[in-house]
């Protein structure tokens, strides 16, 4: 149980980081006066996928290492990550290109997003270390 609630935890911490940057983008398209129901559209596209992204990739590595501790096989688990990752990379260039061909957003709202996911997913797990760091400077 306790598994479950990281993992939720980390998810709701990326959710509400990246929902802050999406809103910084959206009001940076407004800004520079291009903001439409296309950019609105990718935006919300591209937040929804990433959170996805994230979820599949947080469960598909806990049940890797739980699976690995169970069987004392690491190898099989690293195996288990890699296809994963795979998977996933396939799913949302065929999401991203299935929106893409049809017009339903735009192209560079709907990328930013996965791209700020991933830099929120650094900038977090940069403080989560730097408090678990027992030498604090004085």
């Amino acid at each position: 149980m306790q598994k479950h609630r990281d993992i939720l935890r980390q998810v709701g911490r990326l959710t509400i980081a990246l929902a802050i940057c999406v809103g910084i983008m959206l009001g940076i398209y407004a800004l520079l006066g291009a903001f439409t129901k296309q950019v609105l559209a990718g935006a919300a596209i591209g937040f929804i996928l990433s959170i996805g992204n994230f979820v599949s990739l947080s469960i598909t590595v806990s049940n890797a290492l739980d699976r690995a501790a169970r069987d004392n096989d690491p190898q099989r688990a690293q195996l288990s990550i890699q296809a994963s990752s795979v998977v996933r990379l396939l799913v949302l260039a065929v999401i991203y290109i299935l929106v893409f061909r049809t017009h339903v957003c735009d192209p560079v709202a709907a990328l930013l997003p996965l791209l700020l996911a991933q830099a929120v997913l650094k900038l977090v797990e940069f403080f989560r270390n730097d408090d678990k760091g027992g030498d604090a400077a004085v």
